[in-house]
């Protein structure tokens, strides 16, 4: 089952339904204080539509500021939460997905604000989260580094790995996007846009967790980013003395594309590989 429009939701008492006569934007949960709090629950779930899609039935919603800027809609007969709006997103209304006529046809795609998230909920869903430059990338660095470990004494020059501490992942987080998934965290990857490509870098997988699909859902996640931001294909370089990671990334849908040399080799020293989206 899936969001097919038009679909239809409603409050607690019936009174006041919605009915959406486009596709969602996006539809995924929440982990905010404010989102929290304003629902009573450890988050909440929400499907993103253009506000001109979505017709309204009954009596109209009560509209409920609680900060500058953002607004709650909310049943006037049983106070049921129903929408959500903020300037921020101005062309976005957020109608909570447990308000659906047939919820089970709710397919989130990520997490938002998972950073913040109860520390005694724990994500099991292999569904993708953004992770910020305030967030805890100690368990980032860690990943990386341990997924990576297998490099050391086999490629030539060492990788540039070695450098990377929590100041450069703080940085890396507020130039690029790092995505996570999992929490604890079981697996990550950097994406970097460039002009005409979406670069992955870094991406990462526990020992624990593999043969899960998280490389495969990060591969996935990086594919909807890049059409996102409109970039054509994904791109990656993989060392040359690292066979069974390149074998990863060609099964994976990946096309080797050339070969480049570090400073001061006259030989290749990794492999450019490339992904149409």
């Amino acid at each position: 089952m899936t969001l097919t429009p038009p679909f239809s939701g409603h409050c607690l008492c019936g009174a006041t339904r919605w009915r959406a006569e486009a596709l969602p934007l996006w539809q995924g949960h929440c982990h905010c204080d404010s989102c929290r709090r304003a629902t009573g629950a450890a988050m909440a779930s929400y499907v993103g539509l253009d506000p001109n899609s979505v017709v309204w039935q009954g009596p109209p919603p009560v509209v409920h500021q609680s900060s500058p800027g953002t607004r709650w809609h909310r049943c006037a007969t049983c106070g049921s939460p129903l929408a959500y709006f903020a300037d921020r997103f101005p062309n976005e209304i957020h109608l909570h997905a447990a308000t659906l006529d047939e919820p089970a046809a709710f397919a989130p795609e990520q997490h938002f604000h998972a950073g913040d998230r109860l520390g005694w909920l724990h994500l099991a869903d292999h569904l993708p989260y953004r992770i910020g430059p305030k967030d805890d990338l100690a368990q980032v660095l860690a990943l990386i580094r341990d997924t990576f470990a297998y490099m050391e004494g086999r490629i030539d020059p060492p990788s540039s790995l070695n450098r990377l501490d929590l100041a450069a992942l703080r940085n890396l987080a507020a130039q690029a996007e790092i995505w996570g998934i999992g929490g604890p965290l079981l697996g990550c990857v950097v994406l970097t846009p460039g002009a005409d490509h979406l670069y992955l870098g870094k991406a990462a997988v526990a020992r624990s967790a593999r043969g899960q699909g998280i490389g495969r859902a990060l591969v996935s996640h990086a594919e909807t980013r890049a059409r996102a931001l409109g970039l054509p294909e994904l791109r990656l370089q993989v060392r040359v003395e690292l066979t069974e990671t390149q074998a990863i990334w060609e099964r994976l849908g990946f096309l080797r594309t050339g070969a480049t040399a570090h400073d001061g080799y006259d030989r290749p020293t990794s492999y450019s590989y490339a992904k149409k989206v």
